[in-house]
């Protein structure tokens, strides 16, 4: 999905700073404003829902179980982005320009907040295992399967934890 919406992989996010508000900010227009530009649409932002996004984040990364920390703690916290974003009407989009035939185009205006959520938290978890890895870990897809992933998203937002799957994201991990 990072290769497909032309999301910026030069820009390193970490958990660390996104428990910022102003880098989770800067993240989230980011990663709307590639999506945009790939494909010339205009962003919305509510901040409104954009600060609930941000406080239901920080609330999902507490750990309720003492146990070591792991890989699956890592995908628990992109996953939970995912979510957090999702609940929330983040963001949307308007056509500059349109190309009717373009099914890409369609899904992310059909479901611009869910495409967003899952191009954010796959853009931090495919840097870091992309590093990790030594690889690319993404893979272009089909407008298809974005949109398959994101109408999943809407209708279940707790789906994010599988959102390696729905993206056919590589893992290093067995």
């Amino acid at each position: 999905m990072a290769e497909a919406l032309a999301i910026d992989a030069g820009i390193a996010w970490s958990i660390a700073e996104l428990a910022d508000e102003a880098a989770f900010d800067r993240h989230l227009d980011a990663v709307a404003t590639a999506i945009a530009e790939r494909f010339t649409l205009k962003v919305h932002l509510n901040i409104v829902a954009r600060r609930l996004a941000y406080i239901a984040w920080i609330e999902g990364l507490q750990r309720g179980e003492r146990r070591p920390v792991d890989y699956r703690d890592f995908v628990g916290v992109c996953a939970n982005l995912i979510a957090s974003l999702a609940r929330h009407r983040v963001v949307s989009f308007s056509a500059m320009i349109r190309d009717p035939a373009d099914r890409m185009i369609g899904a992310v205006l059909m479901y611009p907040n869910e495409v967003t959520a899952l191009a954010a938290g796959a853009s931090v978890y495919a840097l870091r295992v992309g590093e990790l890895a030594g690889a690319n870990v993404s893979e272009p897809l089909s407008a298809a399967i974005v949109e398959s992933a994101a109408a999943n998203l809407r209708r279940h937002p707790e789906a994010a934890i599988r959102f390696r799957e729905l993206l056919r994201l590589g893992t290093p991990w067995t």
